[in-house]
This record gives structure tokens, C-alpha cells and sequence, in this order.
């Protein structure tokens, strides 16, 4: 399962020019917070989990409440709302579930007693209750889903992860009590790194919507158009790329070459489906970090101390110098080394029989990724695009 995943991602990257970005969850715990002044606490307990891979993998079986542990019967999450009294002491105001299965990401509480939540554990931006929000009796007031606060082309542009989408920035309570939520603004160029915002504002006492419609939102709406108008047309390219026999990479880059060997092996290699190459790519001798790629080459041939059966390497240097460093680097190698493993090369078929004698002591079976010859597409992966 975890490899066709794999695939499956290897085969996103063509229609999105990037792959999408993993997630790192760690398990939901106790939370609390506290109104600005201080006078309310909000007390949020998640849902029991085993554990969170236990949750992921029953999710992808179908198994509900996924992750509960045996017995468990609490099947949302659950907040506590206290208000400080003159004395100091805390006196609960009222206790109950939350709309979130498991946890909320986020919440704050205000002055006068009112909850927001944000997000889901493990599901940023998607669902129902994106944002929920409650009263001082602790009463669903509303519960908004990302599509009812931004339109669904800059849903499209914003940045999405393998389980989220990443929409906002921190909330916060502004002077009139009105909640306030930056939302990130997509932009096609984002070389720098930086992180743009506006401002989405809802009023808590209904949840209405008051923001949307100025000029700082015609200005982040025309953005988010822009970046996916780029988006589509260079996932058009990709498709076009994915269904045409392909050929070694037109950049001579290190990103360039690793993408090739691995679409070369989904292509030719005969456990396709069950399998994942080690691809390692050398870089150019005279570059200032060149010893680094050479170290990661001398560890795909000669280390112990990981399990590999298809190693995948190519060189952003000419292939002779590729061969040369091979040749050193195995050299010190024990006869029958690589018994078992499968190594392809980025290299004209020419060189084969060459590239069979650097490897001959070792045991390793050696193959060609021929750049100059088209490599055809299978039809079972052009299957597994195909509306079903």
C-alpha cells in the first residue's frame, strides 16, 4: 500500500510541477487557552488515540472511529469552559463536545465567553467546521467549511500538503471582538520565501462573513488567478510530458536527472509497482559541494548499513567521469558486493558493455537508461490517471 502511494506521488509531480508537500502529525494532546484578559479558560481534551499511525491506517481501511483504542467510547473532541470569578477561583461555565473527531488545531476563547476552533488534527482546511464557532452555553452558533469563506479558485491556488491545505495564519481577536484570521494569499512567484497575508473578518456573535470584498481582496483574488492560470498550464505540460516517450532531461541539472531515473524505472523496470529506486546523481567536479554527491555514490555502492536492492545513479559531470569515480570506488569493493542488486545507469546503450566490466566483480546485474532513446509510457500508468 505505502509504496503505490509512492507511485502515485512520483506520478502527481507531473501534473503539478512540484510533489506535494508531506506532513509530520504528532499526537493530539490536552490544550488550553485563555482569553485576553484573562477572566475565561477554555480546557480542550482530544479524542483517545492508540497511536497516529494507528489513525491513519484505519482511515485508509475504512475503519471508524479510526484510531480509537479498545473500549474507548468518548468519539469527538471535548472543550471545558471556565470563568475566573472575583475570588480567583475557577467555576465551570458549561462542558461538551466539540465538531471536531479529534482535535481542533487551534482555538482561542474571548472576553465574553465565546469559542472559536480552527482545523481538523490531521485535515488542516478540509471539513465542515474549518472554523466552529461557539457560544458562552457552549451552542454551535456556526460552523464554516474553507468554501464558504474563500471561493474555490483560490482554494485551488493555495498550498496543499498530502492531508491539508495550508489557508491562514494565526488567529487572533480584534479590539471589537470581531474575529480575525490572516488568510495566505497564493502567489505564483514566491521565490523569496516570504508569506503574504489578508484578512479575513467574521463577527462572532452569528459567524457572518463581514470581509471579501476590498481592495485587498480583489488584489490577493487576482493573484490566486494568476498563480492558477500558471498551475494549469504547467500541469497541461506535465500530462503531455507523462503520455510522451521520454527522453533524458532537457536541463542538465542534479533535480533534472533524479526526476529522470525515477520515471525511467516506473517505466521499464519490471517490479515497477512494488518497488522504488535509490537514485543518486553526481554532480560536476568542479562545483564547490561536488564531494558530497561523491559521498553519496561511494554509500549507494559500498554501505552496509541500509537495505537497497535498485540503485538508480546518473551525472550532471560526462559520463566518463562518472565511470571513472565508479570504477575507483569499487575497486575497494568485496568481490560479489552488490550480489542481488539491480544498478542503472544514465548512459548511452554503447557504453553497456563497459559499464558491465566496472561492475563485473561485484555481482550486480547493470542496466542502461539510454537518454538518447525514447522510453515509451505504460499503459497500466496511463490507466491509473483514467476517470473510473
Amino acid at each position: 500500500m505505502l509504496r503505490k502511494i509512492t507511485i502515485l506521488l512520483c506520478i502527481a509531480i507531473w501534473f503539478t510541477g512540484s510533489p506535494s508537500y508531506a506532513d509530520s502529525w504528532l499526537s493530539p494532546k490536552a490544550e488550553t487557552y485563555y482569553s485576553p484578559s484573562k477572566a475565561f479558560r477554555l480546557r480542550i481534551t482530544p479524542r483517545a488515540l492508540s497511536s497516529a499511525l494507528g489513525y491513519f491506517s484505519d482511515k485508509v481501511n475504512g475503519r471508524e472511529p479510526a484510531g480509537a483504542p479498545k473500549d474507548s467510547k468518548q468519539i469527538t473532541a471535548r472543550a471545558t469552559v471556565d470563568h475566573r470569578e472575583a475570588t480567583g477561583a475557577w467555576v465551570k461555565v458549561w462542558e461538551g463536545a466539540l465538531t471536531n473527531e479529534v482535535a481542533p488545531v487551534d482555538a482561542l476563547i474571548s472576553d465574553g465567553g465565546q469559542v472559536a476552533t480552527f482545523d481538523n488534527w490531521h485535515s488542516m482546511g478540509y471539513g465542515s467546521n474549518v472554523i466552529a464557532i461557539y457560544d458562552r452555553q457552549g451552542k454551535v452558533v456556526r460552523a464554516l467549511a474553507l468554501s464558504e469563506l474563500l471561493p474555490s479558485i483560490f482554494i485551488e491556488a493555495l498550498s496543499h500538503s498530502v492531508s491539508s491545505i495550508h489557508w491562514r495564519g494565526q488567529a487572533r481577536l480584534a479590539d471589537d471582538g470581531n474575529l480575525v484570521i490572516p488568510i495566505v494569499v497564493p502567489r505564483a512567484d514566491q521565490q523569496d520565501g516570504t508569506t503574504t497575508y489578508v484578512d479575513a473578518v467574521i463577527r462572532l456573535a452569528d459567524g457572518y462573513v463581514l470581509s471579501g470584498s476590498s481592495p485587498d481582496w480583489q488584489a490577493a483574488l487576482a493573484e490566486a488567478q494568476t498563480k492558477v492560470a500558471i498551475d494549469r498550464s504547467l500541469a497541461e505540460q506535465a500530462r503531455q510530458a507523462f503520455a510522451s516517450p521520454l527522453l533524458g532531461p532537457k536541463e542538465n541539472t542534479e533535480r533534472a536527472w533524479h526526476d529522470y531515473l525515477r520515471e525511467a524505472f516506473f517505466r521499464t523496470a519490471p517490479d515497477w509497482e512494488d518497488n522504488v529506486p535509490a537514485t543518486t546523481v553526481l554532480r560536476d567536479p568542479s562545483a564547490s559541494d561536488y564531494a558530497a554527491s561523491e559521498r553519496w555514490l561511494r554509500d549507494d555502492l559500498l554501505a552496509t548499513d541500509y537495505p537497497k536492492n535498485v540503485i538508480a545513479i546518473a551525472s550532471v559531470a560526462p559520463t566518463r567521469v562518472l565511470i571513472e569515480r565508479m570504477r575507483s570506488i569499487l575497486a575497494r569493493s568485496k568481490p560479489g558486493r552488490l550480489k542481488g542488486v539491480r544498478v542503472y545507469v544514465a548512459a548511452t546503450s554503447a557504453l553497456l558493455p563497459v559499464l558491465k566490466g566496472v561492475f563485473d566483480r561485484t555481482g550486480a546485474e547493470v542496466a542502461c537508461f539510454d537518454p538518447e532513446q525514447p522510453i515509451p509510457q505504460r499503459p497500466e500508468r496511463l490507466r491509473l490517471l483514467s476517470p473510473r
